[in-house]
């Protein structure tokens, strides 16, 4: 009998050094007390440690994303603390992200696009349907709101508010509304992050060169300066190239080292797997745990983490719910969808 249950017990791939009791010499009789009052508690406290080791990376990504969500800029995204009350003028916008709740205090306003649930009436508005004074709203998706008389309203979770309906006003005919890029874009242009290729294209499906989504990288942090004016690099050697002082500053923060010690290859295009990594180094490189489901992410790529902290993070979803295609190259709408969802 003691044998089965020691056999058990190992089967469920518990220790054996939890089995023997610390006043035991050489006896293993396995005894209910000592189940209950010793080997429980401390069996207990493994998992719970174990459980506390697999999930601390997780909870380190989310603290640092709800850091950057509590301090935004006015008229980026931010969290409010305790429903603070906002004022929109005729001509705003509103927008929402999934799950941000809204109090409609006074004014018009009208939904635009998106899903919102009118949680007073308890049920779903339908687009251009005119938002209600002292009703409450949840944004069931990202929805859009056009404010068309002055009002005022509180939000609390994600928001975006838009003075004069939104600037920039882009107006590349290959941007189509409802693109899953478009407010990417937007943000992008309004950020001087990047603009189009011409005056009205942005080139969403062109593929993105290194030179080009490094620059983006370094101008959505800000434009700091780089730690060092030398490039090591042959094919970067013209400090008036748009790109120069990027590559150098991605080089000193360890966000990429080229293709070669002396080739940064600025012309070459960018692939999935490099573009998520570098926005994965460019966040410090928190630490993930775990896979993802894509069959083309195996361990010990040099993209395998990024992906995982990407998909963790809503950066990405992959190519397919099974493939994410890390060696593909990535296009400018997905470059800059990217970076909007990870820094927004």
């Amino acid at each position: 009998m003691k044998k089965r249950i020691f056999k058990a017990l190992l089967a469920l791939g518990l220790s054996t050094a939890l089995l023997v009791p610390a006043s035991a010499s050489g006896d293993t009789l396995i005894s209910r007390s000592y189940l209950e009052d010793t080997y429980k508690p401390r069996l207990s406290t493994v998992i719970k440690d174990s459980i506390a080791l697999a999930t601390q990376p997780l909870v380190s990504a989310a603290m640092t994303r709800l850091d950057q969500y509590f301090t935004g800029e006015p008229g980026a995204w931010r969290t409010t603390l305790g429903f603070t009350a906002q004022n929109s003028a005729e001509g705003d916008a509103l927008s929402l992200a999934p799950g941000a709740g809204l109090f409609w205090t006074s004014g018009a306003g009208r939904l635009t696009s998106g899903v919102l649930i009118d949680a007073t009436a308890g049920r779903e508005i339908a687009v251009n349907s005119a938002l209600t004074a002292g009703h409450r709203y949840i944004a069931d998706g990202e929805a859009k709101i056009s404010v068309t008389a002055a009002a005022q309203w509180l939000a609390e979770g994600r928001w975006m508010a838009l003075p004069g309906g939104g600037a920039p006003v882009i107006s590349f005919t290959d941007v189509p509304a409802g693109a899953f890029y478009e407010d990417a874009v937007a943000w992008a242009v309004g950020k001087e992050i990047t603009n189009g290729i011409t005056a009205v294209q942005f080139a969403p499906d062109n593929f993105c060169r290194r030179a080009d989504i490094v620059t983006f990288l370094w101008r959505a942090y800000g434009k700091p300066e780089p730690k060092s004016t030398t490039s090591p690099f042959a094919d970067v050697a013209d400090p008036d190239t748009y790109y120069y002082k990027a590559v150098l500053w991605a080089v000193g923060e360890g966000i990429t080292d080229g293709i070669t010690p002396t080739q940064f290859a600025p012309d070459d295009f960018c692939t999935r797997g490099q573009a998520v990594t570098f926005l994965y180094r460019a966040a410090g490189k928190p630490p993930v745990s775990g896979t993802t489901d894509f069959v083309d992410v195996p361990a010990g790529q040099y993209y395998t983490d990024a992906v995982a902290w990407a998909v963790r993070l809503g950066i990405t979803t992959g190519m397919t719910t099974t493939t994410f295609d890390p060696n593909s190259n990535c296009t400018r709408g997905h470059i800059v969808t990217f970076l909007y969802r990870d820094l927004k």
